[in-house]
């Protein structure tokens, strides 16, 4: 194989020599190379093109080796729980309006988004809405670039409907379709949409905060009016109030992520509170989710900002509005974002969904009363909106599917009202629609471990109530940890058999004797695979 190099010299070697031969030039045979000459020149450049770029490939599969492997050596060992979980109790039930599946705690985000209703480069959303409905998910997900949509003004579609807006509307239908409901990120103005329309100008080049924010905010109120339940779309496709975009979660990663708001986090305040309004007068049960923040420490930062209205820390032509923003008050649910392989290795250490939980619930709960003008009731509602295990699939399929069993339960033990289920392979799919089955609504998740008779072995265990009734139906979770090898155990069960589910999906019955049951379970150095044990009335094999 000849590489770039190789083959750029010969050409520019083959173009020097014919235009030297049909200048009019001639060459007597002493200045004339022998052909014998020439041929070993070429083949001396080809062999040297061709060996340095093999010598290139080596050195990019030697880098991917050693970031495999150094990734691989910094997956935690273990991964600390949210240490000021949200009760159960807390659960707002009528959030949505009654829509039917709103409630479920699983947030379909698969494959790629081109920000108008497709996939990138031309392709079909309806691939990975079925794999989302196949897994017994009943939500979706689409961002909505502001750009895309009205790339030349605003759009009047009293009058006509552009391409790009009948693409969302097909999305919406296919999502109908499908039992999804969809949690759309609109409008999004930074990050992959490359900041606001250049109609809309900025106040500060590279970034996203537009010059007319209040274009933007109509923007949010047309998507809405259009979108919503007994919205226009929904009239005109005969659903009624059944069904319509609900939740509208405002931009992605604001803080960091490519065009952003740095700098401009009381720009993004006023963005929200103007874009909420719009979308509320639309649809008062809308449901506002924001700031769908990263994972890292640095956001804690640029959050505070956000919510701290006096400060006023924002672009210069935002200071001298001299009105000052919180988006503490106008929000209904906080969103952020956890990779929990690919974050804890760029942090150094752990940086798991319940320390990320933390240090976000631990600003909202800062910053509830420090404002006057700005107070706002402790937040309940925290959805984690993106992120898998390592994005790229360092880890293997099979521990990956491990860790959707344990991600889930550690999520929903910190109260973490849904989480998404980002990009599954085959094995996780699997995985993810066994816990689905399983518990569709898994509230409270107990941590449970000191219930539990370990014989050989370290764990992890968690128990999911049916109800608080003596005889109540319950799940139980549980796993050994890390590196600790496998381990031997009993659960306490009411029932004279039980269901155990593995990770591959596949389930057996296992017969109780004296109120337990037991199990071995499988160890791994990295992520050991959990097991559901289904303790609940007429269980049956599959």
């Amino acid at each position: 194989m000849c590489f770039n190099n190789g083959c750029r010299s010969t050409k520019s070697e083959d173009s020097r020599r014919r235009v030297i031969l049909t200048s009019g030039s001639k060459m007597d045979s002493e200045s004339k190379p022998a052909s014998g000459t020439v041929k070993r020149s070429l083949g001396r450049r080809v062999l040297r093109g061709c060996a340095l770029g093999s010598a290139g490939v080596v050195l990019i599969f030697v880098a991917a080796i050693v970031l495999v492997v150094l990734f691989l050596g910094k997956v935690p060992k273990s991964y600390p729980l949210a240490t000021r979980p949200i009760p159960a109790i807390a659960i707002n039930t009528n959030l949505g309006g009654g829509l039917d599946g709103f409630d479920s705690p699983y947030l379909g985000h698969t494959g790629s988004w081109d920000g108008k209703g497709g996939a990138m480069f031309g392709g079909s959303k309806i691939p990975d809405m079925n794999k989302e409905q196949a897994m017994g998910l009943r939500w979706t997900f689409m961002p909505v670039y502001w750009r895309a949509l009205e790339p030349n003004g605003p759009v009047d579609l009293s009058s006509e409907t552009p391409p790009a807006w009948q693409a969302l509307d097909a999305f919406v239908i296919a999502a109908k379709e499908r039992g999804l409901n969809v949690l759309m990120q609109a409008p999004v103005v930074g990050g992959n949409a490359g900041g606001p329309p250049a109609w809309a100008g900025r106040r500060e080049k590279g970034k996203s905060a537009p010059a007319n924010m209040d274009a933007l905010a109509d923007f949010a109120g047309k998507l809405a009016e259009r979108y919503r339940p007994g919205g226009t779309l929904a009239l005109r496709e005969g659903w009624g109030e059944r069904y319509g975009v609900r939740a509208w979660e405002l931009d992605n990663e604001p803080e960091s992520y490519r065009t952003n708001w740095k700098g401009q986090a009381a720009d993004y305040a006023e963005f929200v509170t103007l874009a909420a309004a719009r979308i509320k007068a639309a649809d008062p049960q809308a449901v506002i989710v924001a700031p769908g923040i990263g994972a890292g420490k640095h956001g804690a930062v640029w959050l505070e900002a956000a919510l701290d209205a006096p400060a006023m820390a924002g672009s210069p032509e935002f200071q001298l509005q001299g009105k000052p923003y919180s988006i503490g008050p106008v929000i209904d649910v906080v969103s952020l974002h956890n990779y929990e392989g690919l974050d804890s290795a760029f942090s150094g250490g752990p940086r798991t969904i319940g320390q990320v939980f933390d240090d976000v619930s631990g600003v909202f709960e800062k910053w509830e009363q420090r404002a006057p003008a700005f107070t706002y009731a402790p937040k309940q509602e925290y959805w984690h909106t993106e992120g898998n295990f390592d994005f790229v699939g360092i880890l293997s399929a099979e521990r990956r599917a491990a860790w959707r069993f344990q991600f889930f339960t550690r999520a929903f033990a910190a109260g973490i009202r849904k989480v998404c289920v980002m990009d599954a392979s085959s094995l996780e799919q699997k995985a993810i629609r066994a816990y689905v089955n399983a518990l569709p609504n898994p509230f409270p998740m107990l941590e449970a471990s000191n219930e539990v008779t370990v014989i050989q072995g370290q764990i992890t265990a968690f128990r999911h109530p049916d109800g608080s009734e003596p005889n109540a139906g319950q799940v139980w979770v549980v796993w050994p940890l890390a590196d600790t090898g496998g381990a031997t155990i009993e659960i306490p069960i009411r029932r004279s058999q039980v269901m155990a589910v593995s990770v591959d999906g596949t389930s057996r019955t296992l017969a109780a004797r004296d109120g337990r049951v037991r199990l071995e379970l499988n160890g791994d150095s990295k992520m050991a695979p959990a097991m559901l044990v289904i303790d609940r009335p007429h269980q049956q094999s599959d």
